[in-house]
């Protein structure tokens, strides 16, 4: 195990320390009271700091933010309740977000009032820093916004017009909420509300957007066009969005990342062979809107198998490219989870073909796959499920090989099987094995948004090399130490660290293995307060971690 409990000698009289493995809860925990209104549409970002953020909408089109600790539980973050200028949302999409300087969190709306904020920006507290909300004046639809240098924000989106389509501006918003070369982009592109559009950064503080647009003059469908936004303000692709895919059908539901060298990888659904249903295609662009060696001018197909492939998600494998994963259809109108990865250069990944490799075929059907990747090359993903008859949600590991992690069933983990409807699934990995989520849960009538960690089995398993049990031995409140018995079977470094709530350090200390049974001291830089701590033990990918509850 993990973690053993107290002797009765080190009960002392001022300072109580309870033990126990921090929990994973099962079928997952409500991010607070009962709601009076439907909540859904979570969006889930780590906080840099062990923890992680929740972002949700309610039914009456408000943005609710919770800050949840390394299990996955609300704790003493940003409150509860929803920001302090509601926006006004209309569209399913979920919220989009970014993780801003000293984590500061910055939430755009998907859709706000005319006149009505479109951006707010949250200190750790939960409190809307001065200077935001920020109206920036029009309409805005499906925004894509990254973090630009400087604590600048950096949006861009569709807005309406006085005509039947919409036009796309873009600004730079900076740290203090002041509006920075706000632009509205009059052009023949022709943008319609039901697209949405994504953004990802240039590297150099600016962002690379990709939307769909109709084409009505070449090829009479919605076709692919690209925008670069720099960090001041300027448009190195020219002043308008530019097409870079022009093809029969139409190419829509776009999703982009960084290349890591100024440009941008994105995949989306294209049905772009006559007499074919819809398959999934990828593009690389650089910096200068070129496309590297190996790539055809309007893209590879990721994934061309007969029956529709749509919802298409990717994530950085962090070295050679991306991997993806779909929606597959080619086995009935259920629906089944697939994935590929593309590598930088235009080819597949070793092993792979354009059939894709199977995730889920579970009987029923899997949808509203999301993933994160693990810090190791690989990915984790969460869908809603139906193989036992109602939706219920399934997580998955697969490692940078292309294969299913240890200790990880074939077509998925059960996350919660819960009565009622659970969907809108949401993710992020935390360091350490550990995967935040987040989704949309009905099992009450109403619907609220529910939260949970998973452990990978590889982490939690004592018998395997890298931590083989932590537990607190004993505390001295006089010289504020903590006392804690380890075992490192493992010839390899690790580290220890007392962290609160919060996700701030508060004591750390390096070894290396082997060790057995050994006595390790902390001791905090200030006295600890009355409160909830986590002791972490690290090394390499394995991790085990403690809860200490601290009273006075």
């Amino acid at each position: 195990m993990l973690a053993r409990t107290l002797s009765p000698q080190s009960l002392l009289p001022l300072l109580l320390l309870a033990l126990a493995a921090t929990p994973l809860h099962a079928d997952g925990v409500p991010l607070g009271p009962s709601p009076g209104e439907a909540q859904l549409r979570p969006a889930v970002v780590p906080d840099g700091k062990g923890g992680a953020f929740v972002t949700y909408k309610t039914a009456t089109a408000r943005v609710g933010t919770v800050h949840v600790n390394g299990a996955g539980v609300a704790d003493g973050g940003p409150g509860f309740d929803p920001v302090p200028v509601p926006f006004t949302l209309e569209s399913g999409e979920p919220l989009r977000f970014v993780l801003g300087s000293d984590s500061e969190l910055v939430i755009a709306s998907d859709r706000a009032a005319a006149a009505g904020p479109a951006l707010t920006r949250l200190r750790p507290g939960g409190v809307a820093q001065p200077g935001f909300p920020v109206g920036l004046g029009a309409s805005y639809q499906h925004p894509a916004l990254v973090a630009g240098l400087g604590g600048r924000t950096l949006i861009v989106a569709k807005g309406s017009d006085a005509t039947s389509h919409w036009t796309v501006r873009a600004a730079v918003v900076t740290a203090d909420g002041q509006v920075e070369s706000a632009v509205e982009l009059s052009s023949q592109l022709q943008f319609f509300n039901v697209d949405r559009l994504d953004a990802a950064t240039d590297g150099a503080g600016g962002l690379i957007a990709i939307m769909p647009y109709y084409d009505a003059l070449n090829t009479g469908s919605k076709d692919l066009c690209a925008f670069r936004l720099a960090a001041d303000g300027s448009r190195p692709w020219g002043e308008l969005p530019r097409p870079i895919v022009m093809l029969p059908r139409d190419q829509t539901d776009p999703h982009v990342v960084p290349d890591g060298v100024g440009g941008v990888m994105a995949v989306w659904s294209d049905p772009r062979s006559a007499g074919r249903s819809t398959d999934i295609y990828a593009l690389r662009l650089d910096q200068n809107m070129n496309r590297p060696p190996g790539w055809l001018f309007y893209g590879q197909a990721v994934c061309d198998a007969s029956g529709e492939q749509t919802q298409p998600r990717l994530v950085r494998d962090g070295g050679t490219g991306v991997w993806v994963v779909w929606l597959d259809q080619r086995n009935g109108t259920d629906g089944d989870l697939r994935y590929s990865r593309m590598l930088w250069n235009g080819e597949l990944g070793p092993g792979l073909t354009r059939a894709g490799a199977v995730l889920c075929e579970a009987p029923g059907a899997q949808s509203e796959a999301e993933i994160a990747p693990d810090g190791a090359g690989g990915f984790y993903a969460v869908w809603r499920d139906e193989r036992s008859g109602d939706a219920d949600l399934y997580v998955q590991h697969v490692l940078g090989s292309g294969l299913v992690a240890p200790g990880w069933p074939a077509h998925g983990r059960p996350l919660v099987e819960a009565p009622g409807v659970q969907d809108q699934p949401a993710l992020a990995a935390l360091p350490g094995g550990r995967v935040v989520i987040a989704w949309r849960d009905a099992r009450d009538g109403i619907a609220r948004i529910y939260s949970t960690a998973v452990d990978d089995p590889a982490n939690a398993d004592s018998d395997l090399p890298g931590v083989a049990g932590l537990a607190l031995a004993a505390a001295d409140p006089v010289r504020g130490a903590l006392h804690a018995t380890i075992s490192l079977p493992a010839a390899a470094p690790a580290v220890l660290e007392l962290m609160d709530v919060t996700g701030r350090l508060r004591a750390r200390t390096r070894l290396a293995g082997p060790l057995r049974e050994a006595s390790v001291t902390l001791r905090p830089s200030e006295p600890l307060e009355p409160g909830l701590f986590f002791l972490r033990l690290r090394q390499g990918h394995s991790c085990a971690s403690v809860r200490v509850s601290v009273l006075r």
